[in-house]
């Protein structure tokens, strides 16, 4: 629409015509040439080109849409056939959902529902993925008119002729059990029992060939087959494996009660009680708690099957072969490979490592040690600002540190032991407090990332008052006492002056003691010189003289039977303890003992102040409860202990930590 004054504008289809003619008057005037010349070497130009006609593609998938190996074979796929080149294709996608169906041979209700979907439509090609799916064309291959067939995830032992269908082309999983296996026994030449953990779905019943052929190609080898079980019997059996055995994950998508599970949930299930290390054939296990094996790519299928479909459904290639291999590699989880003390020397050539640490933490490692050498360095110097610097970059490295390792934890921590009780009462109503427990702990790292920074402020806080109130106030004191005597040298009798020169000495000594006080508050510098019970001894010495409280202290010698790392987890458990005991329990006496008992480390701190309602506050939102609590659970985790926590409001407070050595 037009407005009233407003210049008219030309159509797009007028203006185009206007330049055409412009442009032909322009070249009959310039080259004197015939119309009826210009007009036939103009003709092709004009007449648009014939639009390439849409091509129909169907992936016909076994299972369900959102399972990790569906998922895999998808992205190879789109990777290929919807690439940006290729604007002539249409993709149409099915799901059989016969792992949740339980039983996909007899699916004709999916035939009836494909058949009216697709009323009309001719295929180029139809690619259908796994055993069920291949079956299913094989049955039903009138749907699908003249399309070329291709297939993928076949797991090989029933040839391609029993289904029913020519000149079908695809991609055969080569299932190498022998050489995963064969890799596993390098790395742990111990082995004298292989646990097989099959099912008796279809793909675990056509895999089942290739493990008799795994007992005959290793008869020394005792082999245990774990079939038919349920869930809680598989994880049950596999968590009283401890000596020289290894787990093969064939396959494991239907237990024996008839429950299903996706691929990554039973490898999760069966890792988290595991304490021996689990091999497989399948990428889509990695992160699920598997050591690794001579993996078969999703990904990779999909995409290789893909490129068959473009050059030989109209391509117009012949196929070399009808049926290729999958490319297999051997791939590994890094964090596993730590778990079970594999290092890179002991992998076959040309292995792939997933979840490799980044080099970034070593960098600043190395930084943090050059400060602490020019901090000391400088420590005999009167240069007090430059040793405080030095410890607050040394608090800043372990919070640095501390963070990265809470987000290894993270990783971990699906894959860890959430209870050791043995005794197992309700197993389901069992997995699912180990579920919540899981959640809760995932949360209260959360809360702890959140927290580190706020620490770290709250510390320099802490620092830069400890500087201007106790060394700034003391050494402008100390200034005015120096130009004191330093005017009376003159006049004041020398008495006098030694005087001052005492009272100046006293005042030096006590911002050294302020110094040496700073310095043991930001990291206990027993503890690495002198060992933790010397630390402990001194900690409890200052906390007594501090706040005034009696105690009564049995401990036994520790240093012999925990690392660095260790002493200083246990170290900040006792402080954190005392601290709260001086905030919260307004206490006039406490006991502190280490006992150690056969091989675990006994840690008490029993007070007889106010005490509180251990429910209630354990109860909390961690955000709400604060970090005192929390951050002491999370060392006693780490340390692979248990804390608990007796209290009742007018009884005192008892805790108590146990440790393995």
């Amino acid at each position: 629409m037009v407005k009233e004054g407003a210049p008219r504008e030309v159509p797009l289809g007028y203006a185009f015509l206007i330049k055409i003619s412009s442009f032909l008057r322009y070249l009959l005037c310039t080259l004197r040439c015939s119309p009826l010349l210009f007009f036939l070497l103009l003709l092709p130009a004009l007449c648009p080109a014939a639009t390439p006609p849409t091509r129909h593609v169907l992936v016909l998938h076994s299972y369900h849409n959102g399972l990790k190996w569906v998922e895999d074979i998808n992205s190879g796929l789109f990777k290929v056939l919807l690439a940006k080149d290729r604007n002539d294709l249409e993709l149409h996608v099915e799901y059989l959902d016969a792992m949740r169906l339980g039983n996909g041979l007899t699916l004709a209700g999916m035939k009836d529902l494909i058949a009216a979907r697709y009323q009309g439509v001719e295929f180029a090609a139809v690619i259908a993925v796994d055993d069920i799916a291949i079956e299913f064309l094989g049955r039903h291959r009138q749907l699908f008119g003249p399309a070329q067939l291709f297939f993928c995830g076949k797991v090989g032992g029933q040839p391609l002729d029993s289904y029913q269908v020519d000149e079908m082309v695809g991609v055969v999983e080569d299932v190498d059990m022998v050489a995963t296996l064969t890799m596993g026994v390098d790395l742990y030449p111990e082995t004298r029992r292989v646990i097989i953990i099959n099912d008796d779905s279809l793909d675990g019943r056509r895999l089942t060939p290739l493990v008799d052929e795994l007992e005959r190609r290793f008869p020394s080898r005792e082999f245990v087959r774990f079939k038919g079980l349920a869930m809680e019997q598989v994880v049950e059996r596999v968590s009283r494996l401890t000596g020289n055995e290894l787990v093969l994950l064939v396959n494991f998508s239907r237990d024996g009660a008839g429950e299903v599970f996706s691929y990554e949930q039973a490898a999760w299930h069966i890792a988290s009680r595991c304490k021996v290390p689990i091999l497989t054939m399948w990428d889509y296990y990695l992160g699920s708690g598997v050591l690794g094996g001579l993996m078969i790519s999703g990904v990779a299928q999909g995409e290789k099957v893909a490129r068959l479909v473009i050059d030989q459904a109209w391509g117009g290639q012949d196929p070399l072969a009808p049926v290729v291999s999958t490319e297999n590699r051997f791939i590994f989880d890094y964090n596993k490979m730590k778990w079970f003390s594999v290092s890179y020397g002991d992998l076959p050539p040309e292995s792939k490592v997933t979840k490799e640490p980044q080099s970034v933490l070593w960098k600043y490692k190395q930084f943090g040690w050059s400060i602490l050498g020019v901090a000391l360095a400088l420590e005999f110097t009167v240069i007090v600002l430059s040793v405080l610097m030095y410890r607050s970059k040394k608090a800043e490295a372990e919070l640095s540190e501390h963070r990265n390792h809470l987000e290894e934890l993270v990783e971990q921590r699906t894959v860890e032991l959430s209870s050791t009780n043995d005794q197992l009462i309700a197993e389901i109503d069992e997995r699912k407090k180990v579920e919540e427990a899981l959640l809760e702990s995932e949360e209260v790292l959360h809360q702890l990332s959140d927290n580190l920074l706020t620490v770290q402020e709250n510390e320099r806080q802490r620092i830069s008052a400890e500087l201007h109130d106790e060394l700034g106030q003391s050494l402008a004191a100390l200034k005015l006492q120096l130009r004191g005597v330093a005017g009376g040298l003159d006049h004041q009798p020398l008495p006098v002056l030694q005087q001052e020169c005492q009272e100046l000495r006293s005042s030096i000594n006590d911002i050294i003691e302020n110094v040496r006080r700073l310095s043991r508050d930001l990291s206990p510098v027993l503890l690495d010189d002198l060992g933790i019970d010397a630390a402990l001894e001194y900690l409890v010495n200052s906390f007594c003289k501090l706040s005034g409280i009696e105690a009564k202290v049995n401990l036994v010698e520790i240093n012999h039977l925990f690392g660095q790392n260790s002493q200083r987890m246990i170290y900040r458990i006792i402080q954190e303890s005392l601290n709260n005991m001086g905030k919260h329990a307004r206490a006039s006496h406490f006991e502190l003992s280490i006992e150690k008992r056969s091989s675990r480390i006994f840690l008490v701190v029993k007070d007889n102040g106010k005490g509180f309602n251990v429910d209630a506050v354990l109860g909390q939102v961690s955000a709400e409860r604060g970090m005192g609590l929390t951050a002491m659970a999370e060392r006693v985790r780490i340390l692979r202990g248990t804390l608990d926590v007796e209290s009742s409001p007018g009884l005192g407070t008892t805790i108590m930590v146990t440790v393995p050595v």
